[in-house]
């Protein structure tokens, strides 16, 4: 009798040990199951108040806000990473970053060789020059200097405004955002966002309107044409209509602009 009650006391612990181990593991599992998302780096000039600028070693600005938001939804820690605008794309397309937030145009030829988001930035485009200049409108830029940076969605757009106005601008290429060129007058023109324009005015810049270019430009992250990069792609997109759907988009643009660029104008 007392042999049965041990086999039986024996034959009780033995199955309530794999019970609990089976427990552990099953919580356990979870953890390991768990999705590990990669670390992203995005390209920026760092240097475009207010835009992406550096502060404190910091880099800050619209479009760090908004990169910020996104690594939030997507569970993705973002890093980013200042390089000059001319090495920007051949670092994206080496694989030395994931994407480009420098509020880069969408057009066609960069369609043919990158995947981008749908836009998040609809950016009316504006002329402006030295407040005491002589031009006064439109009708005066025929011939006169305009700053544009190399390789730039900027440049098409006077290519365009050229051809509408039957007019010829000299143009002064440059690295970077030069607005300071034409505070200091030595460039009669600068192109660029109604938006950045009307915040650097604010800021203390020596400027004012001369007139709207009639164009707008649509900005969004470029990707690699890859399945890493359209799966990165998606993501990103999935981010930003949620943060359209629910205001964020709307206020931090109202944050860094006080106006709302988020929404694509109605068409005239």
């Amino acid at each position: 009798m007392k042999k049965k009650l041990l086999i039986l006391f024996l034959a009780f612990c033995t199955a309530f040990s794999l019970a609990a181990c089976g427990g552990e593991e099953k919580e356990s599992a979870p953890e390991e199951n768990a999705e590990t998302k990669a670390d992203l780096t995005a390209g920026t000039e760092a240097t475009m108040f207010p835009w992406t600028y550096t502060e404190d070693d910091k880099i800050v600005g619209f479009e760090a806000d908004i990169v910020a938001e996104i690594s939030e939804r997507t569970g993705h820690k973002i890093t980013l990473e200042a390089i000059e605008w001319s090495g920007l794309f051949g670092s994206l397309d080496a694989g030395r970053i994931d994407t480009v937030a420098n509020i880069v145009t969408i057009n066609d030829e960069r369609k043919e060789k990158y995947l981008f988001t749908e836009p998040y930035v609809y950016n009316a485009m504006v002329l402006a020059t030295k407040s005491d200049s002589d031009i006064q409108s439109m009708d005066d830029i025929d011939g006169k200097t305009i700053v544009v940076e190399a390789g730039s969605s900027d440049e098409q757009v006077v290519d365009q405004l050229e051809k509408e106005l039957g007019i010829k601008m000299e143009r002064v290429y440059y690295e970077g955002i030069s607005i300071n060129d034409v505070v200091n007058g030595r460039v009669d023109l600068w192109i660029g966002s109604r938006a950045s324009l009307n915040v650097n005015i604010q800021e203390g810049y020596d400027l004012r309107i001369v007139g709207d270019t009639g164009q707008y430009q649509e900005y969004g992250y470029p990707f690699l044409k890859t399945e890493e990069g359209e799966a990165l792609c998606e993501e990103f997109d999935q981010a930003l209509k949620e943060m359209r759907e629910d205001g964020t988009l709307s206020e931090i643009s109202m944050k860094w602009f006080d106006i709302d660029i988020t929404q694509k104008p109605e068409e005239e």
